[in-house]
């Protein structure tokens, strides 16, 4: 059995299986292999051979004690891609991100974790093919697989978005739902927060929640009311860098080890604190990220410069424009004690 003994153990003791069944509704006399046995059955195979399609399922499970792990007169053979695929659709008839959230309820509370806090965040996962990423008529009940902001880096293929509500003790995921590629976070977050907050305080005792500056806009503050929130504020809102520049000088020069402030805001018509916060350590990081791109830029400007002391200009005029021209461009160096030097040039081919 290898490892998945041990998956299988712990699917048994949050009660996946049993929830499952409980939830979903099914024939269980026209199934052999219940939905809740069929996400076992994929947990196991997801976690023990990556990246194989459904109607391999039965290869997977052929040289491995099926009763043991799953239970019951299971055999290889009824895994196959059929019974999965309508165990998904199933899940998907009753709601992934209902069946998830219940799920992870269930878990954390015989666990014995404490929820109190949840981190939102989204992620990207791009995809080789086109799907329905052409399609105009799209129903707003299926994502829509098209090209957004590539969080791994690949612009250049469609994508979902998954969004993630995580515990700061284990960090498991409390809620996930996948959105179409192009969702905006700010977007994203406000929706989640509306629909769903009141539902994860209710089931897992969450009073606290943590996300990065998307949350920060006027319409899911208020969305978010009287619930306390921590975020970053981004540097686009008005005052954030006259108030960064007011007590950043003193720090930069003293260099302490750690130093904040704290002001009060009531951006949004909600009323909060703001902590501008220093650390040494960041502010030598910040250094060295400038350092390295005033270098990048400055080689750019160089060769730049370099290209136009190569050009040919018909007279003096045509070369001060163009140097004037070029010096408008750049941006992290400056030309002194510049000089056009003439070079004569015969008129012709041949000795002269």
């Amino acid at each position: 059995m290898d490892h998945l003994g041990l998956i299988a153990g712990m699917v048994d003791e949050l009660g996946l299986v049993s929830l499952t069944d409980s939830l979903i509704k099914q024939d269980h006399q026209q199934r052999q292999v219940s939905v809740g046995r069929c996400v076992k059955a994929m947990i196991l195979n997801g976690l023990g051979f990556a990246n194989r399609t459904l109607y391999l399922m039965p290869h997977f499970f052929k040289d491995k004690p099926v009763e043991r792990l799953l239970g019951g007169d299971i055999q290889a053979e009824h895994l196959n891609d059929d019974t999965l695929g309508r165990a998904l659709d199933a899940i998907y008839a009753y709601g992934p991100t209902e069946l998830y959230a219940q799920l992870a309820a269930q878990s954390v509370h015989r666990l014995g974790l404490s929820c109190q806090v949840g981190h939102l965040d989204s992620t990207s996962f791009h995809v080789d093919g086109t799907y329905n990423s052409h399609q105009e008529d799209v129903p707003p009940e299926v994502i829509h697989i098209t090209q957004g902001y590539s969080r791994d880096h690949r612009p250049d293929l469609n994508q979902v978005v998954l969004q993630l509500i995580t515990e700061h003790q284990a960090g498991i995921p409390l809620w996930m739902e996948a959105l179409s590629g192009n969702c905006c976070d700010k977007a994203g977050f406000r929706q989640t927060v509306s629909a769903y907050l009141p539902q994860l305080q209710s089931s897992v005792g969450l009073s606290v929640m943590v996300a990065d500056s998307a949350l920060y806009t006027a319409q899911t503050l208020k969305e978010l009311g009287d619930f306390p929130w921590i975020s970053r504020v981004p540097e686009t809102i008005s005052g954030t860098q006259s108030l960064c520049a007011q007590v950043a000088s003193d720090w930069m020069a003293s260099r302490p080890d750690r130093a904040y402030t704290a002001v009060g805001s009531q951006y949004g018509e909600v009323r909060q604190r703001w902590l501008v916060v220093y650390t040494r350590a960041a502010h030598e990081r910040a250094e060295q990220s400038v350092n390295r791109q005033h270098l990048k830029q400055s080689q750019i400007e160089y060769k730049a410069l370099s290209t136009l002391a190569k050009q040919r200009f018909a007279c003096t005029a045509d070369a001060e424009t163009a140097l004037a021209q070029f010096q408008k461009t750049l941006n992290t160096t400056q030309l002194h004690d510049t000089r056009l030097i003439e070079v004569g040039q015969f008129t012709g081919k041949g000795r002269p």
